[in-house]
């Protein structure tokens, strides 16, 4: 008779085995998510093979890790030491992945990419989820400055996790960038050119003006421009072109009433 071997199993989406499951050498199956366990020589739990069914399909790793206080859905990335929350405040706090299975307090799994069952999950259908900068760890709707979408919802019990890491918003086919609001200082802008930007009423003063000749004044010329009306000499008159020309200094009239006389008309 035909002996029968059945190995330790779960038949739970996301059920990993623990060290206190399997000895060395032992292994263990999850049929919901199609894996194959083994707990190897240096005390860790590995999954040897699986995730090519529809349940999940994809890149994944199965993380050791005492008390890691990581969750499922959590975006986490490695900080050389450890796993940990990740957060779009920096190109240097991105995602590495997303955890889809807790097994317990010590252990985890993180997908780097691919279709993946989450059950009640809580995320809306057909959205796109990226990471949020202000809160680490956080998938969010709305996209931040330093743009990294990592889950798209394809169903009530499935997402896919994809391992973009673009650093700013691209436009234009990318052929340009948008940079977030107050994130460009004056280090970037090329000298002698002239940023573009709306002055308030009455914000002009006397010191921002540039210097000109004593004794000019401004006018404006036929095309509406301001032009600088030259000093004219001691005792000149400013007298008028006409419209369309800015007036010009020139001497006093040789014949009429003389410089600095009063007349009155009337009774006396």
């Amino acid at each position: 008779m035909a002996q029968v071997i059945k190995p330790k199993r779960s038949y739970t989406a996301g059920d990993a085995p623990t060290t206190s499951d399997l000895v060395e050498g032992e292994i263990a199956i999850n049929t919901a998510d199609a894996k194959l366990y083994i707990r190897d020589n240096s005390n860790n739990i590995v999954a040897i093979a699986g995730g090519g069914g529809g349940t999940a399909s994809g890149a994944t790793t199965e993380v050791t890790q005492s008390s890691h206080g990581l969750n499922v859905k959590d975006c986490i990335r490695h900080n050389g030491t450890a796993w940990v929350k990740a957060q779009a405040n920096s190109a240097d706090t991105l995602a590495l992945g997303v955890v889809t299975a807790k097994a317990d307090a010590n252990t985890f799994t993180v997908a780097q990419s691919g279709r993946f069952e989450l059950s009640s999950h809580n995320l809306t259908v057909g959205q796109w989820y990226y990471l949020s900068a202000d809160t680490a760890g956080l998938l969010t709707t709305t996209e931040p400055t330093i743009s990294q979408p990592l889950v798209y919802v394809e169903g009530s019990n499935h997402v896919f996790v994809y391992p973009y890491r673009p650093t700013n918003l691209l436009v234009n086919g990318g052929a340009s960038v948008v940079p977030g609001d107050n994130t460009v200082t004056s280090a970037k802008i090329v000298n002698g050119t002239i940023v573009e930007a709306d002055l308030a009423d009455n914000a002009v003063t006397l010191a921002k003006m540039a210097g000109g000749t004593d004794g000019n004044l401004i006018s404006y010329d036929a095309n509406g421009d301001p032009v600088a009306v030259a000093t004219g000499n001691a005792g000149q008159l400013l007298t008028s072109a006409g419209a369309g020309a800015p007036p010009t200094f020139a001497d006093a009239p040789a014949s009429g009433p003389s410089v600095g006389k009063a007349f009155f008309m009337g009774q006396l």
